[in-house]
């Protein structure tokens, strides 16, 4: 599997454009995080070490059309080789807060379970990329858990999934025009609430 590079902002709009515009599928009935449609989205991350030690970033995020929100879609397929290849792509985009956070993962799937974080998204490993402020993180290594997964799949063949992951990741940070680094390691959960679809 080619490495994944997580855009942050266009690929968020993106998706919002097509969860904005579609109506949904009652052909994948998967749905075990039914919420009420008026919850929110919720992240909290937590850093130790380095120059970000002892930061939290916590928000609500709604859901819908905007610049800020979370957003995950699942896409299964068969490489040239013919192996399945089963990922997430979850971005996550808060413009609500001071600095703006922007947070997108690669997870690579074994059944509902992401594999372990690593450098690059492939068949081994997932993948995390957080911006704030002037910083850029990375994932080194790290693990996460999913819960309360469901999904839906929309009549233009995309599947939004919707889910609680919480995760621990070592990150190699560095800062927006300049060269120094150092490492951190952070703590999170991400609750990815049901999507809203307008009806065609």
């Amino acid at each position: 599997m080619k490495t994944i590079k997580l855009l942050f902002k266009p690929m968020l709009i993106a998706i919002l454009l097509i969860t904005h515009t579609s109506c949904s599928s009652d052909d994948n009935p998967i749905d075990e995080n039914p919420n009420p449609p008026t919850d929110s989205h919720f992240y909290e991350l937590s850093f130790t070490g380095g120059a970000t030690d002892g930061e939290t970033l916590t928000g609500n995020l709604p859901i819908g059309y905007g610049n800020s929100g979370v957003v995950a879609i699942r896409s299964v397929s068969t490489n040239g080789q013919g192996e399945t290849e089963d990922t997430i792509i979850l971005t996550l985009t808060d413009e609500i807060q001071t600095p703006n956070l922007n947070l997108a993962m690669g997870l690579t799937m074994n059944n509902n379970q992401a594999l372990g974080f690593g450098p690059n998204v492939n068949e081994t490993n997932s993948g995390m990329t957080i911006t704030y402020g002037n910083y850029v993180m990375n994932s080194l290594s790290g693990s996460s858990t999913i819960t309360d997964y469901g999904e839906q799949t929309v009549y233009t063949g995309v599947t939004y999934a919707h889910f609680k992951i919480t995760f621990t990741a070592d990150m190699q940070v560095g800062y927006t025009n300049q060269t120094d680094t150092f490492t951190t390691q952070v703590t999170g959960t991400i609750i990815v609430r049901k999507p809203i679809f307008n009806s065609l």
